[in-house]
């Protein structure tokens, strides 16, 4: 069986008609990358990957004087998780809370909380996420 040989200008040709196809694909790539999906138009949804992780950072943010009260409250946030699973920085806004003292201890919570990103036909994706944080002094 011979083997045949492909000539140097070929070569060029082919490379060159590879790196435009990927050079063309990028924008599409790019703006799927940058869209920010609602729980709507996904087919799986994010999930908090470690419960127990959580309830710990929970308990840990809880300002003392208000525990130790037995001020209870819940803060809603809301924010980006990224197709890696991990909060995206700067997105964290505090939409709600019945208890305005906590929202700073709620949004350092959000900041640090793992997921199981949400996904689009098997394909992680960025998924906007409302997530309600709840405060109980025990």
């Amino acid at each position: 069986m011979a083997v045949r040989r492909m000539s140097s200008a070929r070569k060029f040709f082919v490379r060159a008609l590879v790196a435009c196809a990927l050079v063309a694909g990028l924008p599409a790539l790019s703006a799927a990358q940058e869209k920010v999906y609602t729980a709507a138009e996904l087919t799986t949804r994010p999930k908090i990957a470690s419960m127990t992780r959580t309830a710990q950072l929970v308990q840990r943010s809880y300002p003392e004087k208000l525990k130790s009260a037995g001020v209870n409250g819940t803060v809603e946030v809301q924010f980006v998780v990224g197709p890696d699973g991990k909060v995206e920085g700067g997105t964290v806004e505090v939409v709600a809370a019945t208890v305005p003292a906590l929202a700073a201890a709620a949004k350092s919570v959000a900041e640090k909380i793992e997921f199981e990103p949400g996904k689009v036909n098997d394909a992680p994706v960025r998924t906007r996420v409302l997530l309600p944080i709840v405060y109980k002094a025990h």
